[in-house]
C-alpha cells in the first residue's frame, strides 16, 4: 500500500496560497505549541526539569522519550511516565500537570517573547478574518497555559472558537477536537484546513477528514 506523504509547510503561507491550494476552504484550524508558538521547547525543559529533580529514569533514550511527549496531552503523558522509575507515587494527574505547567510558565517569564512566536502568522490571520473565514486554536495544553501565551501575543481576540485540552473529552491523536470545531461552525470537513506540527496532531487533523498540513516554518532559518 503506498504512503500518503503530508503536504509540509516551511514557510508561513499567504490566505491566497491557501485557497488556490485548497479551493472551497472557509476556515483554519490552528494547534498550538510546535505551530502557532515555538514552544515544545519550552515544554521539554519542564519535563526535563522534573526528571531531574526526582531523579526519574525512562526506559528510552532521550530521542524516543521526545517523540511519545511531542503533542500529546499531559494527562496522556502522565500514564506514560508514571510507571517509570523514580517517579513520584503519590502524584496524581493534577499534581503532574500543575508542576509542569508552573515550571513551563516560569521558563517563559525568563525570555522575550520573540524567542518563541512570530508576528508573521499575522497578516495570514488578518486576511482569513477579512475574507470571513472561521479560525479555532485547538491545542493539548490546558487552559490557563492557552489563555497566558494568546495574551502574551494578542492574538487571543482573533479566534472564533478556542478548544484546549480541558474542554475535550476525547484527545489527540483522537479526531474528536477538530471534529468539534467543524460541528461548531457548521461545516463540513474539506471545508477546514489544519495546521499541525507533530504526529500525534497529524494524526488527528487526518482523521477528521479535514484538510491538513504539517508546518515546520519554526524550524526553517529566518524568513
Amino acid at each position: 500500500m503506498s504512503t500518503v506523504h503530508p503536504i509540509i509547510f516551511k514557510k508561513f503561507p499567504t490566505l491566497a496560497e491557501l485557497t488556490e491550494t485548497f479551493p472551497g476552504i472557509k476556515a483554519l484550524f490552528f494547534d498550538m505549541d510546535g505551530t502557532l508558538f515555538d514552544t515544545e521547547k519550552y515544554h521539554t525543559a519542564a519535563m526535563m526539569k522534573i526528571g531531574k529533580t526526582y531523579k526519574i529514569i525512562p526506559p528510552y533514550g532521550p530521542e524516543e522519550v521526545h517523540n511519545l511527549m511531542v503533542g500529546r496531552a499531559d494527562h496522556l503523558v502522565f500514564e506514560i511516565i508514571k510507571f517509570w522509575e523514580n517517579f513520584p507515587k503519590h502524584w496524581t494527574t493534577k499534581d503532574f500537570v500543575d508542576e509542569k505547567n508552573k515550571i513551563f510558565l516560569e521558563s517563559l517569564t525568563n525570555v522575550s517573547s520573540d524567542a518563541y512566536y512570530s508576528p508573521k502568522i499575522h497578516p495570514l490571520i488578518l486576511d482569513a478574518r477579512a475574507a470571513n473565514f472561521k479560525i479555532a486554536l485547538v491545542t493539548s495544553s490546558e487552559k490557563p497555559v492557552t489563555k497566558a501565551l494568546l495574551k502574551i501575543s494578542g492574538l487571543a481576540s482573533y479566534f472564533d472558537l478556542i478548544l484546549t485540552r480541558d474542554d475535550c473529552p476525547k484527545h489527540k491523536p483522537d479526531p474528536w477536537p477538530y471534529v468539534e470545531a467543524q460541528r461548531f461552525f457548521g461545516l463540513s470537513p474539506k471545508e477546514a484546513l489544519i495546521f499541525e506540527d507533530s504526529e500525534v496532531g497529524y494524526q488527528a487533523a487526518s482523521a477528521s477528514g479535514s484538510h491538513a498540513v504539517k508546518v515546520t516554518w519554526y524550524d526553517a532559518p529566518s524568513q
